[in-house]
């Protein structure tokens, strides 16, 4: 019996001897040397962090080009990790678009210094340097694009233990909102910044927020005055509109007096959605001159320059199959526009041909089902008179989604930037959930 404790102390000693080796082991490992560990890993290179964190890494991940298919091949992305602590939680960034300037020092989601929280940020798949050498649009889709989110978070686990939160700024939290939705264990709160769900290739809905819900009433009546005065100047201005082109090389799918009339159209929801102010607008007794700057100023005809748009073609691809756009609406320019029909605006404007698929609404709809049902810790924020406000996601009566507006908000509206009131409500929901 004496034997038989001896050696069962003994058993307990020395497994307690591996398992302190082991974790002195873990401990002493670098967090380049874990990175390095993790599987898939392609490639990590150090880069300059923010001050905030103590050290950052550029990531290559690889990924399967269709993760139905993976016999079709692979593609680097590109993640940037950017280090605080082990026993902190994560901030993990879903952009929507190319993410390189998340290499530069000076970037820090503002969730990371609200929450003491390390950065993962994933750029989207065939956006940037994430891409393979051959892209076949079909595989871009919200489901494979999720899949490389889901298959990241898989890794960096390995890493970071503690809490996790997703988010993304407009096309990213919209990306934020379909990854949550389809891997909603993934991370433990989702705040996606706003984010809008559409429901079909061109939305109505945009048009008639511009009309009715931007601004002020006599607000909304200066910019449409000013559209109107660039619509009847169009024979004047063309000349210095042909001429921008010429001297900026660019080129257009459609013929350039149609492209004065879209970027005419697209002038209030530019204007709306990045906060401009209605005391910036020309008189309308201005020069020519005057009038066609600040027109551009706010519409850039380069919105609709083919080269121009060609780092933001797969964004077409994404919205005309599966995300939504918006409409045009002529009816308020009827007497004076030339271009009176704008339906299937996207396809003509900004895809070649292997990049039209058939629109399918149905992972919107999805998300919009699971954030009115099961969604749990999602926070929305949106700005009051962004247009894209216009499809903001919707929480119904379900309790795990809070849904808050900034007064007077554009499409740069944060948590940062709201009234005091809104942003303490903002950052006590977050700790809530998070404690």
């Amino acid at each position: 019996m004496i034997y038989s404790n001896f050696k069962i102390r003994r058993s307990i000693a020395l497994l307690s001897f591996i398992l302190f080796v082991g974790f002195q082991s873990l401990v002493a490992q670098t967090l380049l040397e874990r990175i390095k560990a993790l599987p898939d890993i392609v490639s990590v290179e150090k880069m300059e962090q923010n001050p905030f964190f103590s050290e950052a890494y550029i990531v290559n991940i690889k990924q399967p080009i269709d993760h139905q298919h993976p016999e079709k091949g692979s593609f680097p992305q590109r993640v940037f990790v950017s280090h605080l602590g082990y026993d902190r939680p994560v901030v993990f960034v879903t952009e929507g678009y190319g993410g390189g300037y998340a290499a530069g020092k000076r970037h820090l989601e503002e969730l990371c210094p609200l929450l003491k929280a390390n950065q993962i940020f994933v750029e989207h798949r065939y956006f940037g340097k994430s891409h393979p050498d051959s892209i076949h649009w079909i595989d871009l889709t919200v489901e494979n694009a999720a899949a490389d989110q889901h298959h990241v978070v898989e890794l960096f686990k390995k890493i970071y233990s503690q809490k996790w939160i997703s988010t993304g700024i407009s096309k990213g939290g919209e990306t934020t909102l379909y990854h949550r939705m389809l891997y909603p264990n993934d991370v433990d709160v989702s705040v996606p910044f706003v984010a809008p769900l559409n429901f079909s290739v061109e939305e109505s809905r945009h048009p008639h927020f511009i009309e009715k819900l931007t601004g002020t009433r006599q607000e909304r009546k200066l910019v449409k005055n000013f559209q109107m005065e660039v619509l009847r100047r169009k024979d004047k201005l063309m000349p210095l509109f042909e001429q921008l082109g010429k001297e900026k090389n660019y080129h257009f799918k459609a013929p350039v007096r149609e492209i004065y009339d879209y970027s005419l159209l697209e002038f209030s929801f530019s204007f709306w959605q990045w906060g401009h102010s209605v005391k910036e607008i020309p008189a309308l007794t201005a020069s020519d001159k005057v009038i066609f700057d600040y027109f551009q100023k706010v519409s850039s005809c380069s919105y609709f320059d083919i080269e121009s748009g060609k780092a933001n073609a797969p964004f077409f691809v994404q919205a005309h199959r599966q995300l939504g756009y918006y409409a045009y609406d002529t009816k308020p320019f009827r007497r004076l526009i030339e271009t009176k029909n704008t339906e299937g605006y996207v396809e003509r404007l900004f895809l070649d041909k292997d990049q039209i698929f058939p629109y399918n609404p149905e992972m919107s709809l999805q998300t919009d089902r699971y954030l009115k049902t099961t969604a749990k810790n999602v926070l929305l924020i949106y700005g009051a008179i962004d247009p894209w406000s216009a499809s903001a996601a919707k929480g119904g009566k379900n309790p795990g989604v809070v849904i808050l507006f900034q007064p007077g908000g554009s499409h740069r509206s944060r948590i940062n930037n709201m009234p005091e009131p809104l942003k303490k409500k903002a950052v006590d929901t977050l700790n809530a959930w998070l404690n």
